[in-house]
């Protein structure tokens, strides 16, 4: 006959199962924000260009989910420029915008802030007056943390145009917020650009669509590190298929649900009912030690 330290001991091992079983899966389905997917429900491979609110939100992609009518995800493929072959596929990759910066002084130096939000920025361009005599400093800036970037001159000689556009271009690229421009002037006079040009280097999502169901992008979650499926290979699928590009839909904060049946929902519920077994096997347990007690 089970004695009663024996039952309690059985009782704690199975506590302790569920609330390792619980923790995983609730957070792992847990994202704070969802896209639709602009597909034509053709059959076929179909790529979205990562936009700047993805990379604002998400993980650094590790998190990126998609997620059909049935709740299911769908394995894709990250490609990235380094991927393309052709100077047609490579101009795919690339974002081109006027940047919004501040401007402040500090002695002789013009100091220019630009905000990336973990975007992977590869060339600023500089469109100002009077660019001479005039040497730079290229920083990268994540929390307290500052990257070396890039230096260099920017002009060295007095242009016949009064306008001159200038570029700086970098390779190193780690994560970061901003990019701090840092202009030295002989004369100290402050650098005040008309415009800047930024150009980012912006991955492409790739997955199949078997033609008869609406997809979600998901992501926001800060407990997932990398995908939990094998991802389809971009070069063997250029190889045999023709990949459709197409878009991402306005982005949700929090969604309470993707598509018709969630992933997020039915996560919800299971994780419920394995919180309300947690909580009868530890009132089961006050119950055997109150018991014996009173034996």
């Amino acid at each position: 006959m089970m004695t009663v330290n024996t039952m309690h001991k059985l009782v704690t091992i199975l506590f302790i199962l569920l609330l390792l079983l619980v923790t995983p899966v609730y957070a792992g389905s847990s994202f704070q924000y969802s896209r639709p997917i602009q597909t034509d429900k053709l059959m076929g491979y179909k790529s979205l260009i990562l936009d700047k609110n993805v990379y604002a939100h998400s993980n650094h992609l590790n998190d990126l989910r998609v997620i059909n009518e049935k709740g299911e995800e769908v394995p894709y493929s990250i490609a990235s420029i380094l991927d393309a072959t052709t100077e047609t596929e490579k101009s795919s990759f690339i974002l081109s915008e006027e940047a919004q910066y501040s401007t402040s002084q500090d002695g002789t130096d013009s100091i220019i802030t630009i905000q990336v939000a973990h975007l992977n920025a590869f060339r600023i361009e500089l469109n100002s007056d009077n660019l001479t005599e005039l040497t730079y400093g290229l920083f990268g800036v994540k929390d307290e943390s500052t990257y070396y970037l890039s230096e260099g001159d920017l002009f060295t000689h007095l242009p016949s145009n009064p306008s001159v556009k200038n570029e700086i271009e970098w390779t190193n690229n780690p994560p970061i917020d901003k990019i701090r421009l840092i202009i030295h002037r002989r004369d100290g006079y402050p650098i005040n650009p008309k415009s800047i040009t930024i150009k980012f280097h912006l991955n492409q999502l790739i997955f199949k669509d078997p033609g008869d169901s609406q997809f979600w992008l998901v992501y926001g979650n800060e407990t997932l590190l990398s995908p939990i499926y094998e991802t389809l290979n971009y070069k063997d699928i250029l190889k045999s298929h023709i990949i459709t590009p197409t878009g991402l839909g306005t982005e949700i904060y929090n969604p309470s649900n993707v598509g018709t049946s969630s992933t997020l929902t039915k996560y919800k519920f299971f994780s419920k009912n394995t919180l309300s077994a947690m909580v009868f096997l530890f009132l089961l347990a006050i119950g055997f030690r109150l018991w014996k007690k009173n034996k």
